[in-house]
């Protein structure tokens, strides 16, 4: 998919779009960006992982679209879980991003099941 004049997302942004909305509709409030990866291959029957370099990128471009925020983790309150290591960054799917989702899947006449981008039938209007 390419991106038309500076308005579509690419196939990994819708992706990665697409998977922030099923996690929050599963209750998830706030995810990290490996969350989001790793839910998205298990989706797609365990194929492999997005590279980090891509999954990055893409939700940089995203959030910079405000389709998603994102906050950096409180170190003291990792530690107080037990935690180590360097602050993760949590995303959340704005209202924004839901209504691209939404606009971008009508557009290009696709529907989301399981993980996976799905033609509609040509005689639907959905």
């Amino acid at each position: 998919m390419k991106r038309r004049d500076g308005t579509g997302l690419v196939r990994n942004e819708l992706r990665l779009l697409l998977t922030a909305a099923d996690l929050q509709i599963a209750g998830h409030d706030r995810f990290h960006g490996y969350d989001l990866a790793r839910h998205l291959a298990d989706a797609e029957d365990g194929s492999s992982i997005m590279s980090q370099p891509t999954l990055y990128r893409s939700l940089r471009r995203l959030e910079d679209r405000g389709a998603l925020s994102s906050e950096w983790e409180d170190p003291a309150e990792a530690a107080r879980q037990g935690r180590e290591g360097r602050p993760r960054r949590y995303y959340r799917l704005t209202a924004a991003g839901a209504e691209l989702a939404t606009s971008e899947l009508h557009e290009q006449q696709l529907r989301w099941i399981s993980g996976r981008l799905v033609p509609l039938p040509a005689n639907t209007a959905d």
